[in-house]
């Protein structure tokens, strides 16, 4: 027999099977966070006409943050498109 419980554990399977990569990237970026946080590297980045020099473990969180809203506006226009069909 099937109890409730035996539900949610099933639930969180499936929520594991379809979200894995995402949350081994997210570890992979905590990992590399941590490791260029500790070396206290600094990260040049040259723009234009100037230079910006920054901790190499924040450019690693903006890449991901950037990363993570283009993917978002993706989703969300992928959505939009199967609404309008």
């Amino acid at each position: 027999m099937s109890t409730p419980h035996d539900t949610r554990e099933n639930a969180f399977v499936r929520f594991l099977k379809r979200k894995w990569p995402a949350i081994v990237l997210v570890v992979l970026l905590i990992v590399v966070a941590i490791q260029n946080g500790v070396g206290g590297d600094q990260a040049t980045i040259y723009l234009l006409w100037g230079q910006l020099v920054m901790p190499t473990w924040a450019l690693v969180l903006i890449v991901f943050a950037a990363g993570g809203v283009v993917g978002w506006v993706f989703a969300r226009n992928r959505a939009a498109r199967k609404g309008r069909r």
